[in-house]
């Protein structure tokens, strides 16, 4: 093999190497499902705003829940109400019905759903039956409404954003604890966790915020399209046992595959040459 096309293997060798690299870095932005205040149904790219419309749920939502695979909502105004959703036209299926006003909001962390709502004077935290749709009441969060609220969907923890403020809620005892102010004049009517970041619907500038879960902090987004009152992750999935490397790791793995038997054909060809 002469110096020149051992040059040029290498160059296309590294060519190679540079793309698979960059490809592998590529991602398609986070999308969620979402659910607008006059019943509209679709999906959000929670980076640019660009809503996809699928269909219509018939009613202004609660909010969403995620749970084995399948997503939920309650409906703002049919008291009580646990519906599943079909994620291809936002067609709901009634469940059950618990007889609580979930006005603080709906949602899931990856074991349940739960809803904050009240059946008297408090306002509080309750779990609720994927299956039947009925609700058991936690325990008081000590709070009263803010203007705009929602639990959060798809996370550990559950985050109850009400008014200005973003709090943690104790699954056991349903007590909030503060974690801090969006800031400005932010207020999410939604909340959803996609992978590591915490995404807000703030409907009060009609726009998708990243909310710091540490300090509560609301950094704006691009425009929402309207007045949210629901997003869940999409695509849904079953909580797994054990982690799944993420595409790009299976590139990353697949281009070092590809540098290693290119390398072993060219040292091959170069040792009998």
């Amino acid at each position: 093999m002469t110096k020149s096309i051992r040059t040029n293997a290498l160059k296309g060798l590294l060519a190679i190497c540079v793309f698979g690299t960059f490809a592998c870095g590529l991602r398609a932005d986070p999308t969620a499902f979402v659910g607008y205040g006059n019943g509209s149904f679709g999906t959000i790219d929670l980076t640019t705003g660009a809503v996809t419309t699928l269909g219509t749920l018939g009613q202004t939502p609660a909010g969403f829940g995620a749970f084995g695979g399948t997503l939920y909502a309650e409906s703002y105004n049919a008291l009580g109400t646990l519906y599943s959703v079909n994620t291809s036209n936002g067609a709901l299926t009634a469940i059950g019905n618990s007889g609580v006003d979930y006005l603080g909001g709906f949602g899931s962390t990856l074991t349940g759903l739960y809803g904050v709502g009240t059946t008297g004077s408090t306002l509080d935290l309750y779990s609720i039956n994927p299956s039947t749709g009925s609700a058991k009441d936690l325990g008081p969060t000590g709070l009263s409404l803010g203007a705009w609220r929602d639990i959060s969907t798809n996370s550990n923890s559950l985050y109850f954003g009400n008014g200005a403020d973003i709090y943690s809620l104790n699954l056991t005892n349903g007590s909030a604890t503060l974690i801090g102010p969006y800031g400005g004049s932010a207020e999410m009517g939604s909340l959803v966790l996609i992978g590591s970041t915490l995404y807000g619907a703030d409907d009060v500038n009609s726009q998708i915020d990243t909310i710091n879960t540490s300090t509560g902090a609301a950094t704006a987004g691009n425009s929402s399209g309207g007045s949210v009152w629901g997003l869940a992750p999409d695509p849904l999935s079953a909580p797994s046992p054990s982690p799944t490397p993420e595409p790009p790791t299976w590139c990353l793995m697949g281009t070092a595959l590809l540098m290693m038997a290119l390398g072993h054909r060219y040292l091959t060809r170069a040792s009998v040459r």
